[in-house]
């Protein structure tokens, strides 16, 4: 534990150390007297400070997500282990400082000088043996990985003329770094009715009869080895016959999902700002599957062959997606051309492959595809690949951050 005078004790202190001076130069026992009287709250602001923030501990919870831009409450709970009896201490103007640290891939010199968050909570009164919850609310701008805690507690009980201070140890097992995905923008009205069109036109939700799955479609007349919890009574009764429900499944397509994440050399601040915008398209197309469902997802970027993910959406499957893309950096390694025919080996053939690039790309002219170009496999991939380019002043029209 730490303690430093504050401003409001150097003025008291140099007061009574006036008075002392002078009452020892003037020989007056009367002032002497009242400058030992100023001493005691010196002491005692000393003492009770140091003993209220003793045995103070302080637990957080985070939420499960997080994104860029985006507010979030972090909750914190304060509690005094300290048994209730005559000579223990309850806390006093507590005041709970946390720490946020970006954890980026730059030096040790460089990650130094990143500037940590610092949010600040206040506890009036924390009686011992209770505990005492709050929160603060917050918002980071860049996604990626952070390191939080540890939490530093302070108070300036009972007068102000001490800051009392220390930190709390990290607590085995204790989780201190967490993950910010990626903000997520806004698809335009546009963007959504053409892909209401090429819903339609590709026939991507097929309904057909089943005998448990998806909505009430209908009855039809009972059949050998039907349930009776599917008969329709009210039906029966009217038709004069045993009927049974009907329902319709739903068959929705694949959906396969590329980014693009080769840079041959450091980007500058415009390619930085075009591949950010490119994770953020990435982020919030695979959210927007996630609400619609029912369909299998397949989503890798250039960085490998097999370093891809692919199964039915669901909330695992997003936020190792959303994972990967908060810690998404630009890699002078490329395997576009391999992950396109790993895509296209895993998923349907009625399926969407859709390619976010931060740079214009043309499969047919582009050098990186010189080898591929004569495979007819290739040819198929270049007629069914929709490309979306971020750099481009089209973006507009369709996605908004």
């Amino acid at each position: 534990m730490k303690t430093a005078i504050s401003r409001e004790g150097i003025y008291f202190l140099f007061i009574v150390v006036v008075i002392l001076a002078g009452s020892v130069i003037r020989e007056v026992n009367p002032m002497l007297l009242f400058a030992a009287f100023l001493c005691a709250p010196l002491v005692i602001a000393w003492r009770l400070g140091r003993r209220s923030l003793r045995g103070l501990q302080v637990r957080r919870i985070l939420p499960m997500q997080i994104f860029a831009g985006e507010p979030f409450i972090v909750h914190l709970e304060t509690s005094n282990p300290k048994p209730q009896s005559r000579w223990s201490l309850s806390g006093w103007g507590i005041v709970v400082v946390d720490r946020i640290q970006p954890l980026r891939n730059d030096s040790k010199e460089k990650q130094e000088k990143i500037k940590p968050y610092e949010p600040a909570v206040y506890f009036e009164y924390v009686p011992n043996g209770q505990t005492r919850k709050k929160s603060y609310a917050a918002r980071l701008p860049q996604r990626g990985r952070y390191k939080i805690g540890p939490a530093m507690i302070s108070t300036r009980f009972p007068f102000g003329f001490f800051r009392h201070w220390r930190e709390q140890p990290i607590a085995h097992g204790e989780n201190t770094e967490f993950c910010v995905y990626p903000k997520l923008g806004k698809f335009s009205t546009q963007w959504r009715t053409r892909q209401h069109e090429a819903n339609e036109n590709q026939q991507r939700n097929q309904y057909r009869p089943a005998r448990v799955s998806g909505e009430f479609l209908g009855v039809r007349r009972w059949q050998r080895g039907d349930s009776k919890k599917w008969i329709h009574w009210r039906a029966w009764a009217k038709h004069q016959e045993p009927v049974v429900r009907q329902f319709e499944q739903n068959q929705n397509r694949d959906c396969a999902v590329l980014i693009d994440l080769h840079q041959k050399e450091e980007p500058n601040e415009i390619q930085r700002e075009n591949f950010e915008l490119a994770v953020s398209f990435t982020a919030t197309l695979v959210s927007e599957l996630t609400r619609r469902g029912g369909c299998n997802l397949f989503f890798s970027t250039n960085t490998g062959y097999n370093d891809y993910l692919y199964g039915p959406i669901c909330l695992p499957i997003v936020e190792s997606v959303l994972y990967r893309l908060a810690l998404a950096e630009p890699s002078s390694e490329d395997g576009l051309a391999q992950t396109l025919f790993k895509a296209v080996s895993q998923i349907d053939p009625s399926a969407e492959l859709i390619l976010i690039t931060p740079a214009s790309l043309d499969l047919q002219q582009s050098p990186r595809f010189r080898e591929n170009q004569a495979d007819p496999r290739f040819r198929a991939i270049f007629q069914r690949v929709r490309i979306i380019d971020t750099s481009s002043s089209d973006l507009e029209t369709i996605f908004s951050v």
